[in-house]
């Protein structure tokens, strides 16, 4: 009983008491208007020109970013198309260096081979003028070797030796030594 009469007294106490976390009727009503007009000034009013400014943002992020694809594909291709060309080039110097050198052993060849015949020419020029120059050579000392000839042998054998008989004797081994 005591029990019973200390929590209806604890009863009564409470409905006089102000419980502080639980709000007001009237603070609830201008929370909540307050809430929805703060939302709707966001949602309708703040809010579209932010996502609009987004939106814009990465549409010329996209655009910039197709452009820079775009760009680095003419670029590759315009770099495949110049190596194409380089090596197209190259290869017309190799074909002209490979000309040039074709020619240029043409002409050397030719030129060697006339500087031969030349040189051949000279030779046989040469050879011609120191035959015909031994032959006046011989010529022109045959009488004197025949008479030193007749000359030596008339004081080795201590006779006289007719110069005319020697002549015969010493053209004989002046035309063939052997």
């Amino acid at each position: 009983m005591l029990f019973a009469l200390l929590f209806a007294e604890a009863a009564e106490g409470e409905e006089e008491a102000i419980n502080p976390v639980i709000p007001e009727l009237n603070e609830m009503f201008w929370g909540i208007i307050a809430f929805a007009a703060l939302y709707v000034l966001v949602t309708y009013v703040l809010l579209p020109p932010i996502q609009r400014i987004r939106n814009d943002r990465a549409a010329t992020i996209r655009a910039d970013i197709d452009a820079a694809d775009a760009a680095r594909a003419r670029a590759v291709s315009a770099r495949a198309e110049m190596a194409d060309q380089l090596a197209g080039v190259r290869a017309e110097a190799a074909a002209i260096i490979d000309a040039a050198r074709a020619e240029a052993e043409a002409e050397r060849e030719r030129l060697v081979a006339r500087a031969e015949r030349e040189v051949n020419a000279m030779r046989e020029i040469a050879a011609n003028e120191i035959s015909l120059e031994r032959e006046e050579a011989l010529a022109s000392l045959r009488p004197q070797v025949a008479e030193l000839a007749v000359t030596a042998a008339s004081r080795v054998t201590g006779r006289s030796i007719d110069g005319g008989s020697a002549q015969s004797v010493v053209d004989r081994y002046l035309t063939n030594p052997n």
